[in-house]
């Protein structure tokens, strides 16, 4: 098997609420400049799917941890047919942010559902997520991937945007 290369899938549902964005990404293991989107999509959440996540801030906390398991089944679901659409043969491993449900750094809070270990069962693959919660625990604002990947991966521009339901920018 290929050491130098890793092949990820990576998965977000930001607070615009447009869909589930899906990449498959081939990464140099040892030059992080070196890497390659091989497959990308967006797929749009049906109006049930976004009135869930709309309300999901109302939930009780056991709905809550319904939520968590039934969003984590609907993106398992959706990697599947990715890997499939796009005859994917190897996967390293899958990288989900989840959907944010409350964020309040400030307060120590931070919630996004999407269960990273059902994703993990149902895909039968090794999968990183809840990126925010130790960041806010230690007192960040529990979005330290952008502003690093900004720099590390797009470091001769002086300024990026992200553009979404809210606006990031990184200088």
């Amino acid at each position: 098997m290929d050491t130098v290369y890793s092949y990820s899938i990576g998965l977000m549902s930001g607070t615009s609420l447009d869909g589930l964005d899906l990449v498959y990404v081939k990464f140099n293991n040892q030059m992080y400049l070196d890497f390659q989107i091989l497959n990308a999509t967006t797929i749009p959440y049906s109006e049930k799917w976004k009135a869930i996540l709309q309300n999901a801030i109302q939930y009780s906390a056991e709905d809550l941890v319904d939520l968590d398991i039934r969003y984590g089944r609907f993106l398992a679901d959706n990697i599947l047919d990715f890997i499939k659409t796009n005859s994917i043969s190897r996967v390293d491993f899958i990288a989900s942010h989840g959907h944010t449900v409350l964020h309040q750094p400030e307060k120590g809070i931070t919630l996004q559902v999407g269960s990273g270990q059902v994703i993990a069962a149902r895909t039968q693959q090794k999968v990183v997520c809840d990126f925010r919660t130790q960041d806010v625990k230690l007192g960040g604002q529990g979005a330290p991937l952008v502003p690093i990947g900004d720099e590390l991966l797009f470091s001769n521009y002086t300024y990026c945007i992200n553009l979404g339901g809210f606006s990031n920018v990184s200088f």
